[in-house]
């Protein structure tokens, strides 16, 4: 783990020294100087992860001898083949992988987000740079889709473009189709906590059962497999389901505030639906733990969702609601000393984000080792490993 927490460290301090140039040139720099600890972590790590050796490596050799792959889509073999073209030494599909990974990723972090640092404090805490090291066709249709969402934001007519992305996400890892409806949630707020609270309730209450109505539908695709075994089976994963639940509240409760004050704009009610549907599908997963994956294409964009709506904290109004609980709790708003406070919620805010996600980080990626990427093994010396359990 050592070697993970070197690597933000150093990309931190390429984000401050970002922050304070005046020069385009040098601001640029100092951002590409960011994504290089994160870039090398990546392309020079060895058999992190399950799908490894098994998956990638594996299918590489398998084409590189001339054999078909099956359950590959067709952009990766594509891929492969470009790679096959250059070496037949499967490292150069990481190098490319982690490149178009990352370069989408951070290109959309640098463009769309309120705050750098804490965009990629939550690409690390909350484990989706740790995600992109095993599932790597799944983490190119995530950066895909998340390269798509400017297009979103713009005029009809570009949603074309973003349709285009999605559908070359596709080829990369076919459950990437869920993204299209990102098409329809940037006009009007959907995701409503009175009606998406109660079915989430309902949903964790029926599990595994609901998914009983979706089997006459998959059971003669090649998503058959997943009618079986362990892939069958729900998961239930109270960690996740809390933090998008408590992003979702904090988010809604941005959101109606600003309303009321008319400061919501495209982008805010498209990142809140999409919040929504982060909770939804993570929810989901208590009926099949294929909805885990699904919620990634939704989850992910909290790299820029809470940047920006802890940056949209309408002061005056959040003053307000706190001084109207204090009088309720008989609480003195003089011994909080709310005149000082309050200029700086944006940072306290900030802070506590980052305190919870540290304890999620803790429990998934330190205790857990979800994503089995400790210790880090790099291919420079396969038999080394580098950092700790």
């Amino acid at each position: 783990m050592i070697v993970y927490i070197v690597m933000l460290l150093i990309s931190i301090i390429f984000l401050k020294l970002a922050e304070k140039q005046e020069k385009k040139k040098l601001k640029i720099l100092m951002l590409i100087l960011a994504v290089v600890p994160f870039f090398l972590v990546s392309i020079l790590r060895y058999d992190l992860g399950t799908d490894y050796l098994k998956r990638y490596v594996h299918d590489f050799n398998e084409m590189a001898q001339g054999r078909n792959v099956e359950n590959l889509e067709i952009g990766f073999k594509l891929l492969i083949q470009f790679c096959l073209i250059f070496t037949n030494n499967p490292n150069i599909l990481f190098i490319i992988t982690s490149a178009i990974i990352l370069g989408f990723i951070m290109y959309t972090i640098f463009t769309k987000s309120k705050n750098y640092i804490l965009s990629i404090l939550i690409f690390f805490l909350c484990g989706f740079f740790f995600n992109s090291l095993n599932l790597v066709r799944q983490y190119i249709a995530i950066s895909l889709i998340l390269f798509g969402y400017k297009f979103l934001l713009k005029e009809k007519k570009y949603y074309f473009a973003f349709i285009i992305c999605t559908l070359i996400a596709t080829t990369m890892h076919s459950t990437s189709i869920v993204a299209i409806i990102l098409v329809f949630l940037n006009k009007k707020e959907i995701m409503n906590y009175k009606w998406l609270i109660p079915i989430s309730l309902v949903i964790l209450l029926v599990n595994e059962n609901l998914f009983e109505l979706i089997k006459p539908i998959i059971q003669n695709t090649r998503f058959n497999v997943y009618l079986t075994g362990n892939m069958a089976k729900g998961e239930v994963s109270i960690l996740y389901i809390l933090e998008n639940f408590l992003v979702y509240i904090f988010m809604y409760y941005i959101y109606t505030k600003n309303k009321k004050i008319d400061q919501n704009g495209k982008e805010e009610t498209l990142l809140l639906n999409i919040q929504g549907l982060s909770l939804l599908t993570t929810v989901c997963g208590a009926c099949h733990m294929q909805f885990m994956r699904i919620a990634l294409y939704f989850f992910i964009f909290q790299i820029i969702s809470i940047p920006l709506f802890i940056y949209k904290i309408p002061i005056n109004e959040v003053k307000q609601d706190i001084e109207k609980l204090f009088k309720k709790l008989k609480i003195s708003s003089k011994k909080i000393n709310l005149e000082k406070i309050m200029p700086k919620i944006k940072e306290i805010t900030s802070a506590i984000f980052i305190i919870c996600l540290l304890c999620v980080f803790w429990h998934t990626n330190i205790k857990n080792n979800d994503n089995e990427v400790v210790p880090y093994k790099t291919i420079l010396n396969k038999e080394i490993s580098i950092g700790e359990k």
